[in-house]
């Protein structure tokens, strides 16, 4: 499982205990302000629980690279005179576990699941690396090392950390930590140039762990999680900063306050937790909901993507966001949509192509899909950011509905989906203001 793209989590709890509630009054206005719109609720949450990313390390340049990030947000502007904030950089797809809920789950007759191809191979070279994080230095505030696959089965990830902290930017990775790793190990990533780590613990008993976190061993994680606060006390570090993710379900939801109560005591700087979702990634796809229409044109955009973050896969692929046709991404026959290739051009070209202006373009006035046709082909078209959609259907989030209904132990002791896979087709038109219907 992605120890997951930036989930919200309890953003607002994790920053009262941290101290950000009292020091960052005109953010708690804004979420008041946001709860007239749910993507930026969800916006501002998640700036929240990874504020780190953006005060730590910070420089006139990149304030300015921020605010005029945010002022081009609220104009709507198509062509972006900043760099991206944060550039998520998909260093390798490859996974060592099998999580219901990833595009590394096992398939069990999932055709979507099936056509997955990961291979050893798929991995940014250190001098591919290097390319980009010349290009945003001094810009971007910082750099998450992962998308759909573990970053630790990188072998050069501490030589990336390394270079990117040498940038002077904040560096990320989010892992679930069942590896077995050395203390030489984990005192090479505390001096890697680390800033801030995310380990995903769900659960503290193995039985529930596994139900979700297929192939992992949560004596492994605890152990890496332990020695890794007392290695950076006994070094006097202050880096990583170290969170914990605990994605609840409701068999591991009686586990939660005894995990938080024991990592805290280890030293950890963060503890999260929020629902999980008991389907899989690719039952969001497009393809598994219907369209409804695009949504009305709004004051501000609809989406803060495309303005602000860039997700670089490992053979320099660029797609606009993490969250969207995650299962299309790594198969031979569907295609990724992507925006351009950052070693075919650069950074800053692909940035503000015409297909990154037309993600800006979608956000900020989803109803100009209605008057360009070219857009049903861009990566955005269907977002449920963006569009109406039935794409409520295929969630089965996990605070009403139990593990047991949708899974059962086989005989190996791996879950197996209890029911068929489910993919309905989507429509190809769109719903008029004059409630006339448009081919798209």
């Amino acid at each position: 499982m992605i120890a997951h793209k930036d989930d919200i989590g309890r953003g607002t709890g994790a920053a009262a205990r941290s101290g950000l509630g009292t020091r960052l009054n005109p953010i708690r206005l804004l979420q008041r302000v946001a709860k007239r719109g749910a993507y930026m609720h969800q916006m501002i949450h998640g700036a929240l629980r990874r504020s780190g990313w953006f005060v730590e390390q910070l420089t006139f340049r990149r304030l300015m690279n921020m605010a005029t990030t945010g002022v081009q947000f609220f104009l709507k502007s198509e062509r972006m005179h900043a760099l991206p904030v944060i550039v998520k950089i998909d260093i390798s797809p490859m996974c060592n576990l099998s999580c219901t809920t990833c595009v590394h789950a096992d398939p069990h007759g999932d055709p979507q699941l099936e056509k997955q191809e990961f291979k050893p191979q798929h991995r940014m070279s250190v001098e591919q690396f290097r390319r980009i994080i010349d290009e945003i230095r001094g810009k971007a505030s910082a750099v998450s090392l992962y998308y759909v696959g573990d970053p630790l089965v990188h072998p050069d990830l501490d030589e990336m950390c390394s270079i990117a902290r040498d940038a002077k930017l904040n560096v990320h990775i989010s892992t679930n930590f069942s590896f077995s790793l050395t203390d030489a190990r984990l005192k090479r990533m505390i001096d890697s140039g680390l800033t801030h780590l995310t380990v995903c613990v769900d659960g503290l008993s193995q039985k529930k762990y596994e139900l979700t976190r297929v192939g992992g061993r949560i004596e492994r994680v605890l152990n890496n999680l332990e020695r890794m606060c007392r290695f950076r006390r006994e070094l006097g570090r202050t880096y990583p900063k170290i969170e914990v993710q605990y994605i609840k379900f409701q068999h591991n939801v009686d586990e939660l306050e005894p995990a938080r109560n024991l990592l805290l005591g280890w030293g950890i700087d963060q503890f999260t937790d929020f629902w999980g979702d008991l389907g899989n990634y690719v039952d969001r796809d497009p393809g598994t909901f219907r369209i409804i229409g695009p949504r009305e044109n709004k004051r501000i955009p609809q989406c803060y993507w495309p303005h602000g973050n860039i997700v670089i896969k490992y053979n320099g692929d660029v797609i606009p966001c993490c969250t969207y046709r995650i299962g299309q991404q790594y198969t031979a026959s569907d295609d990724a949509r992507v925006l351009g290739n950052v070693f075919q051009t650069s950074v800053r070209e692909v940035w503000n192509n015409e297909k990154y202006r037309q993600a800006r373009r979608m956000v900020s006035n989803p109803q100009s899909v209605l008057h360009d046709p070219a857009l049903k082909d861009h990566f955005c078209y269907g977002c449920p950011a963006i569009f109406e959609t039935t794409s409520d259907t295929p969630f089965k989030m996990a605070n009403h509905l139990k593990w047991e209904e949708h899974y059962e132990l086989g005989a190996d002791g791996r879950p197996i989906p209890k029911h068929p896979h489910f993919r309905p087709v989507s429509v190809t038109q769109v719903g008029l203001p004059s409630g006339e219907m448009a081919s798209v």
